[in-house]
């Protein structure tokens, strides 16, 4: 069964745990907004941490985020890499046993 995300509306509330969130405000500089900000789009991302080994699906946490969104720790990609997806796709594949039982 799969799962499907909602895609939230774009907020700065989103930025939360992003290392530039220090640019939205939260500075004594007087800087407003990031500059990634704008340009950002609501995405769905992969994230790992990164002392875990990306050797298993499990290991890899789908999110509904911001395309510019870093936090210090993890590494956040745009797709499955692609021994995950193919590793999935095995996984998914009928088996000839499991055809048989029909």
């Amino acid at each position: 069964m799969s799962t499907k995300l909602i895609t939230p509306k774009k907020s700065k509330s989103m930025c939360a745990g992003c290392h530039n969130n220090f640019y939205n405000g939260n500075n004594q500089y007087g800087i407003k907004e990031c500059w990634s900000y704008p340009h950002a789009r609501v995405k769905t991302r992969y994230g790992i941490g990164i002392s875990v080994p990306m050797t298993r699906p499990e290991n890899f946490l789908a999110a509904k985020m911001l395309s510019c969104y870093f936090e210090s720790g993890y590494a956040w990609l745009d797709e499955l890499p692609a021994h995950i997806k193919a590793m999935k796709r095995r996984r998914a594949a009928p088996t000839p046993e499991s055809q048989e039982e029909r």
